[in-house]
């Protein structure tokens, strides 16, 4: 199937008539890019192409629980009058049985002078106006798109987070996988058989049984009409979450960007500064301490210095002087001695030893000043060491001084910055009021889960007691053998139909594990994070292993990590089912981190199918993934809002 040409007339924020043309130009470009800020009308392309395949049926973001004639009214725009109308064209291609057939899809509306809405559908084949296919088009749609499967290939990219969830992801793989593999059909079959054996049973009862049976039909009936309120109220609280939820992210973003979480933090920052002022106090007090000790000699420490070097002079002199007074006596006993053994050699050694003390008294002229006692001279040795000491300390506990000043400096610098409570409470009040009405929605939506859970198990013993009550004498009040017969064959199709549902599940099921791995491996950043995957046949779970074989939890997955592999679902899915659908795409990116997203843009986009359209905005598909896509692009458009104007207009070309 390839889309050909949208055109849309008074369609939402589409005024007027406009028409896109959709086609790739080759297959190597099949994508077709749709650029707009917020607001601008790209979900609203994707509801038109919803709407005008599928009218009643389409699963349109803005719907809600409105019934479908006031939607219609609600998508006329707001500028044009009601009575006006709006219009929705969509021309493809298809091919069957070997031939290519083209389709164009026209629906319009407008409101009465009533006040009612009137919808007329026509259908192009060929060229030419086919009202029979016109009037059973809800029927033959499904053999071009179905509808049980539209949503792997139509989806809005912001609800890829809520897929990424585990009980919403087992939800699309059972819906998905049923769709598939014809298993509505088996379902079906299953409950005509369980009416039809309760109709048989039923018809031969008594009057008194019979109307027992009827009463608790009645019941059966009233609770699954309350089943089905409930649920419709499910899907509206869902909704009012959905948005709440939304409105609270933006408000904690806007919260945080105004410093709110600054602010939230004065407190602790305080203590902090306080805690760290405390320290700084403690360090003062030791540096005080150091300098009350021998720290303040450092000021003179050249002359503690010379003091040392001067006193080991004098010490050195005083030495010498007793040397030679020792000296001298031992030289008169040897001239003395010599005069007698020698005369003639005594003169020269006494001349000689004359000169040596000279030279030694010469060495010994310094000038002495300090005549240090023992103990002065011991005190002077113990203060360089000890001064060395105190100097290191003190070195240590300035530099600790200085790094805690500089943190002070710091935080004294981001309590600057934080906001006023004036300044704050307004947006802290609305996301205040937005966490009470989210917490509210949750609230009501656990109440309307809980009075689900009891009305489906109301239900259940309802049932189980009319089967009993069916069961209770069917043998004997069988009205024939063909009943009898009818009932009991009955029961073997149906349990036939049960082993055949759970073979057909299991036998195709391996290849849909494997095809949406491949797609979850493409995508992943961390190529060896997933080695296998498998899906539970009973509650159709999605379980990971890693590279390791381990059990891989989804809450050890990063949140884009999840959302790539919900993503690898439905590709995993689209591929599954086999058909050459286009895919379409809003918001593709979401919350996905740098990485991700260019996987996303170079793996997933290009490939998704043979046509893609891609409904982004400027933060999304920004320039330099517009780089990277930009060989792929078959066509390109603008999706430009006149405010003014109050409407969109569609321009060839992107941001850039």
């Amino acid at each position: 199937m390839i889309l050909d040409e949208l055109v849309l007339h008074n369609f939402g924020v589409y005024r007027g008539r406009q028409g896109i043309s959709l086609t790739p130009p080759s297959p190597q470009k099949p994508v077709v890019l749709f650029g707009g800020l917020n607001g601008g009308g790209k979900t609203t392309l994707l509801d038109g192409l919803q709407l005008a395949l599928y009218g009643r049926a389409a699963h349109c973001s803005n719907r809600g629980q409105l019934a479908y004639p006031d939607f219609l009214e609600r998508c006329i725009n707001s500028r044009v009058p009601k009575t006006d109308g709006a219009a929705l064209e969509v021309q493809f291609r298809h091919r069957a049985e070997g031939q290519e057939h083209t389709f164009r899809v026209h629906r319009r509306w407008h409101a009465t002078p009533s006040g009612a809405v009137k919808e007329t559908l026509e259908i192009l084949r060929d060229g030419k106006e086919d009202p029979v296919l016109a009037e059973a088009w809800a029927e033959h749609v499904d053999e071009f798109m179905p509808a049980g499967i539209s949503h792997l290939f139509l989806f809005d990219g912001e609800k890829i987070e809520g897929l990424a969830e585990q009980q919403s992801s087992s939800r699309l793989l059972a819906s998905a996988i049923g769709t598939l593999l014809g298993l509505d059909l088996v379902d079906q079959l299953s409950t005509d058989l369980v009416v039809l054996e309760r109709r048989k049973r039923t018809d031969v009862k008594s009057d008194d049984e019979r109307r027992e049976i009827d009463a608790v039909q009645q019941e059966l009936d009233a609770l699954r009409e309350r089943t089905d309120g409930l649920n419709q109220q499910r899907a509206s609280v869902g909704n009012e979450l959905d948005m709440a939820v939304k409105g609270l992210a933006k408000l904690e973003a806007r919260f945080k960007k105004e410093g709110g979480d600054v602010y939230e933090r004065r407190t602790a920052l305080e203590a902090e500064r306080a805690a760290l002022e405390a320290q700084i106090h403690e360090t003062e007090e030791y540096l005080c301490e150091v300098a009350g000790g021998v720290l303040p000699l450092a000021l003179v420490g050249t002359l503690v210095a010379s003091v040392v070097d001067q006193d080991a002079i004098e010490v050195s002199a005083e030495q010498q002087r007793a040397l030679t007074e020792v000296l001298e006596r031992r030289d008169r006993q040897l001239a003395n001695e010599l005069k007698r053994q020698h005369p003639d050699a005594a003169k020269w050694v006494a001349s000689f030893l004359t000169r040596d003390r000279s030279s030694r008294l010469e060495s010994l002229n310094v000038a002495s000043y300090l005549h240090l006692s023992s103990d002065a001279r011991a005190s002077l040795a113990s203060v360089a060491p000890a001064l060395a000491a105190e100097r290191r300390r003190a070195t240590e506990l300035v530099h600790k001084l200085e790094k805690q000043r500089a943190a002070l400096d710091r935080l004294d610098r981001r309590l600057a910055g934080v906001p006023t409570s004036e300044a704050i409470s307004h947006v802290q009040e609305e996301r205040d009021q937005a966490r009470v009405r989210v917490e509210a929605a949750k609230a009501r939506l656990a109440g309307i889960e809980a009075e689900l859970q009891r009305s489906r198990r109301t239900f259940d013993t309802k049932k189980e007691q009319l089967v009993r009550l069916i069961e209770k004498r069917v043998k004997a009040d069988f009205a024939s053998e063909d009943a009898h017969r009818l009932v009991h064959h009955s029961q073997r199709v149906r349990t036939t139909l049960t082993k055949f549902r759970a073979k057909l599940v299991e036998r195709h099921v391996k290849r849909i594990e494997q095809l949406i791995l491949e797609s979850f491996q493409q995508l992943l950043r961390k190529e060896t994070l997933v080695s296998s995957l498998s899906i539970d046949l009973e509650t159709f779970n999605v379980l990971l292993r890693d590279r390791d074989g381990a059990p891989l939890e989804a809450d050890r997955l990063s949140a884009g990590e999840r959302q790539l592999l919900a993503v690898s679902m439905l590709w995993g899915l689209a591929r599954a089912s086999g058909r050459p659908l286009p895919a379409v795409i809003d918001t593709p990116l979401g919350r996905l981190d740098s990485a991700h997203r260019k996987h996303l843009v170079r793996r997933y986009f290009p490939y998704a199918s043979h046509q893609v359209l891609l409904l982004s905005t400027d933060e999304e598909i920004d320039e330099g993934y517009f780089e990277e896509l930009k060989r792929h692009v078959g066509r390109s458009y603008l999706l430009h809002y006149d405010d003014r104007a109050g409407s969109t207009s569609v321009r060839e070309g992107y941001f850039w």
